[in-house]
């Protein structure tokens, strides 16, 4: 037996995914345009050695873009919509 998860705590888990989704590609950019700052304080802190500023603009960015795909990605079998019609209905 297999039970259907209930609408609202679906509609929460979506928005919360992209809400995610969206804040970690917002982190990225600002990690980005405004990197100067913080690979200062990495760099005296020898933290740096390893590019980890890279590392995090780039993880955060990819991390942000497959939430967003992922939650995409699975509202493909139903009609966008019409999930697009109920979700307001919330």
């Amino acid at each position: 037996m297999t039970t259907k998860p209930s609408p609202q705590k679906h509609l929460f888990l979506t928005i919360a995914q992209l809400f995610l989704g969206l804040a970690l590609i917002s982190l990225s950019t600002h990690l980005a345009l405004d990197g100067e700052r913080y690979l200062a304080a990495l760099n005296a802190g020898g933290l740096n050695e390893y590019h980890a500023f890279g590392l995090l603009v780039c993880l955060s960015f990819f991390s942000g873009i497959f939430l967003i795909a992922q939650h995409v990605l699975s509202q493909g079998g139903s009609n966008f919509g019409e999930s697009f019609d109920s979700a307001l209905l919330y």
